[in-house]
């Protein structure tokens, strides 16, 4: 089985408590936080995924060395998801 494989510059921003909020602005509504970077990074994955897993037409991804973060700490990183594993791990709500 193929997989679709997709990656996307996302901003890091940390807070309190080793606590980073996240947010990808290639994506609209792709936004999460998790607890330490392991668990933010996984968290990021599953959001991007989740926001694009049924997507036909998906968004131009920018260049991360474009992307302008503000002077608190904040970062760029690449994060990719696994599109086909995530189609595969949802419900199919039907009425």
């Amino acid at each position: 089985m193929d997989h679709k494989i997709v990656t996307y510059p996302a901003i890091f921003k940390p807070l309190e408590n080793d606590i980073y909020v996240i947010n990808f602005p290639d994506v609209k509504g792709a936004i999460t936080e998790g607890k330490g970077l392991r668990d933010a990074m996984k968290m990021a994955a599953d959001t991007l995924a989740s926001r694009l897993y049924n997507k036909h037409n998906l968004p131009k991804s920018s260049d991360p060395n474009d992307i302008k973060t503000a002077n608190d700490g904040s970062f760029v990183v690449k994060v990719s998801a696994d599109l086909t594993e995530a189609f595969g791990n949802r419900i199919d709500y039907q009425i």
